[in-house]
């Protein structure tokens, strides 16, 4: 536990917090959306739902880009040849 945070792996940790932070804040809207779905305006719900949805889609276009840029950096590091399709 006392490696978790060093000098090192100081930007790769707190681009995990941001990441954590960023999924934090979907759950709290996706918690508030159900929460006033039966006040909200039909349209008004919908744009909600849409906007979740984008969200999540870009949330998750980008945690996959950077652990794949992350995994290539990695393997450049250590002198191997990396093998994924692009």
């Amino acid at each position: 536990m006392k490696n978790f945070i060093n000098k090192e792996n100081l930007n790769h940790r707190l681009m995990q917090l941001f990441i954590l932070l960023a999924h934090l804040f979907l759950l709290n809207w996706i918690i508030y959306t159900l929460y006033e779905g039966g006040i909200l305006p039909f349209k008004t719900l919908m744009y909600h739902f849409i906007g979740i949805s984008v969200y999540g889609a870009l949330l998750i276009r980008f945690c996959a880009w950077f652990y794949k840029r992350k995994y290539l950096k990695e393997l450049e590091k250590n002198g191997h040849e990396p093998k994924l399709e692009k």
